[in-house]
């Protein structure tokens, strides 16, 4: 190979070089929720407030973002920062960046759990999905969690998640009657487990609507 071919190859490497490295610092376009539908495709910033967590059966999680009267579905791909996305939650104001693609007629953003910055706190409630990855962390402690009602009875009901692959169970000494089974609610307790029948549960304190 001649000098000149040698030399053309060599800016051709670097240009393309230049290139990943300008992409690197470049920052994607910021775009309202209300406005992530316009940009299919295309890799974007946006922010809202966290209403929704679960995990599916893949071992993914679906967080729903709510702001300017809009929800977003995302969907976040990886799980090498599990840790940091089960400190998230109920209420917890969230930037993140990700691509948007339209799933089964609804839109969503696909994101990696590096690309989520908390920027705003919630009011610490977490949600059944998180519970369900490490009960023995929330053995003892008064918490808050957020979820469905499901199976209402008279003094037990279960609180799932969205998907419904995770429940948990609440028992009450008082009349529920006022609850409704799919009534999205806060619900704070003591989380014991229950040894004579091998199980975690919800002592319930007090619920509130959502």
């Amino acid at each position: 190979m001649d000098t000149i071919g040698k030399t053309v190859i060599i800016f051709s490497l670097l240009g393309v070089c230049l290139l990943y490295g300008i992409s690197l610092f470049v920052t994607p376009p910021f775009v309202p929720l209300d406005e992530v539908a316009l940009h299919e495709n295309e890799i974007i910033r946006t922010e809202g407030v966290i209403t929704e967590f679960s995990v599916t059966e893949y071992g993914n999680v679906l967080m729903k973002l709510e702001g300017n009267q809009t929800e977003l579905m995302l969907f976040v791909e990886s799980l090498n920062d599990r840790k940091e996305l089960l400190n998230l939650s109920y209420g917890d104001e969230i930037e993140v960046e990700g691509r948007v693609q339209l799933y089964r007629g609804e839109y969503e953003l696909v994101v990696s759990g590096n690309a989520i910055k908390k920027m705003t706190p919630g009011c610490n409630i977490s949600f059944v999905s998180q519970i369900a990855a490490h009960p023995e962390e929330y053995k003892g402690k008064k918490i808050r969690v957020a979820g469905h009602a499901d199976d209402v009875y008279t003094r037990v009901f279960y609180l799932r998640d969205e998907t419904g692959n995770h429940r948990m169970r609440v028992a009450t000494t008082s009349s529920i009657s006022e609850l409704q089974e799919g009534d999205k609610i806060i619900a704070e307790g003591v989380f014991s487990y229950d040894a004579e029948d091998m199980r975690y549960e919800l002592n319930l304190i007090s619920f509130e609507a959502l």
